[in-house]
């Protein structure tokens, strides 16, 4: 399997009840290294991208951010993280369009 894909309710961080670690912590120790998790939940705004590769997970899924500014990785990756536009209005849905 190339990789598992969780879509967490509560967000990327989200623990099981009276557990230490999150969702993608403890799949990623199931699965082991030939398998990559990818977390799909809450990954907004870049902070929350930076913390779930660096601690949770080694892919993320970037749903709400890339509908709202579809420039949402681009924006990170030339380090423009505070650029990205977090909230929809009539202007952006142009600019998305």
């Amino acid at each position: 399997m190339d990789y598992l894909s969780l879509s967490i309710w509560g967000g990327y961080d989200a623990k099981p009840k009276g557990a230490d670690q999150s969702f993608g912590q403890i799949f990623k120790q199931i699965v082991g290294d030939d398998t990559k998790v990818m977390v799909v939940g809450g990954v907004f705004p870049e902070a929350a991208a930076a913390d779930a590769v660096a601690n949770h997970t080694d892919l993320i899924g970037v749903g709400q951010g890339t509908l709202i500014d579809p420039l949402f990785g681009k924006k990170i990756l030339d380090g423009q993280g505070d650029t990205i536009v977090s909230q929809i209005s009539p202007e952006q849905v142009k600019k998305t369009a």
